[in-house]
């Protein structure tokens, strides 16, 4: 076993296990990587084993069952190419390649089914899902995206959360994420892109717009409240972590910086700082008018923990927390506990609208 891969997985243990990675395959990879070079080839290798199954469940007629085992082997492509920043940019390409085909090939099986949509933004096409849940529509809608490195792909299983309480989701790709970071790199008015995703559903009659929702994830906390201050479409808001500023950017971990950096398509550090002076929520909260939830991890070493009691002081609309304390980021450990109670809180609002 070597002991850099095994402290890389370890360390994001908790995401992987929450974003459906089970536990058994992380000690299988520990054993497998040789070293922090063949990380991607590991995982690649893990996810051509799942799409072997899924293609066996298929010719025995359990789609269901291929459904899931595609999504994980999507899901291994993810974590292959988005964890470790020294990897190549033509791998990083073509391994998310893989995993974008591997979820669409999952993405209709499902007895919930996901369709496929396009959402247009200053002149770039970004891609997402629409899952629509079983009965009559006109449906309340939550639009769901993430962070640095979390894709549409990866939000899945929390998408199911939200069908089973008969809410719609529609989650996308935003500036520099996804399939969109070859093409648009992260921009500080992401919430813009946010409510251009909003603009798209219109084009869907099943979806009633008049009780639409946003949550972000990580970064995307911010520009889930960020959208909801500055978009009055948005009935509710949900921050999946809440990173208030990022003022202290200099003072972050290297990995986290370069992370930043290759999302923004920013070589230097100096650079950074000056463009992440702008990822910033002050004089924002107050122009919250929705309920709003912050899921929390008291020991989140990316969001510095003041944040959520500015929030709390400047917000003149509801605001409900959900801080696990002895938590890290986004509270991945506790996600059985967060993702459930999310959607209960979008549909507890969404729904008596």
């Amino acid at each position: 076993m070597n002991s850099d891969v095994a402290k890389v997985i370890d360390a994001f243990s908790a995401r992987l296990i929450s974003d459906g990675i089970p536990f058994p395959d992380l000690a299988l990879l520990k054993a497998r990587i040789a070293d922090t070079d063949r990380w991607c080839e590991g995982w690649v290798n893990l996810s051509r084993e799942y799409e072997e199954r899924a293609q066996a469940s298929l010719e025995g007629g359990a789609s269901l069952t291929a459904a899931l085992h595609l999504w994980r082997a999507a899901l291994c492509c993810h974590f292959g190419q988005g964890i470790l920043m020294d990897i190549s940019m033509e791998l990083k390409a073509e391994t998310d390649a893989r995993k974008r085909a591997l979820f669409q090939r999952a993405a209709g099986l499902f007895p919930v089914p996901l369709r496929e949509v396009s959402i247009d933004f200053d002149g770039v096409s970004l891609p997402g899902y629409l899952r629509l849940p079983p009965g009559q529509g006109p449906f309340a809608c939550v639009v769901l995206f993430g962070g640095l490195d979390t894709t549409k792909e990866d939000a899945y299983e929390l998408t199911s959360y939200f069908a089973e309480r008969g809410l719609a989701t529609l989650t996308f790709d935003g500036p520099g994420q996804g399939a969109v970071f070859y093409e648009m790199p992260l921009r500080m008015d992401f919430e813009a892109a946010v409510s251009a995703a909003i603009d798209s559903l219109a084009q869907h009659a099943e979806i009633d717009l008049d009780r639409i929702g946003v949550l972000g994830r990580s970064t995307g906390g911010h520009w889930a409240c960020k959208a909801a201050a500055l978009d009055p479409r948005i009935k509710v808001a949900i921050s999946w972590g809440l990173i208030f500023d990022l003022r202290h950017f200099a003072d972050l971990p290297d990995s986290y910086q370069k992370r930043f950096m290759r999302a923004a398509n920013i070589g230097k550090v100096e650079e950074a700082i000056a463009f992440f002076a702008g990822y910033d929520l002050d004089g924002i909260p107050e122009k919250l008018n929705c309920p709003y939830l912050i899921v929390q991890g008291g020991l989140d070493d990316l969001a510095p923990p003041d944040g959520v009691e500015r929030v709390l002081q400047a917000a003149r609309s509801p605001v409900e927390t959900m801080i696990f304390a002895q938590s890290g980021h986004c509270a991945h450990d506790r996600a059985h506990l967060a993702k459930p109670a999310m959607a209960d809180f979008a549909s507890r609002h969404l729904l008596s609208l």
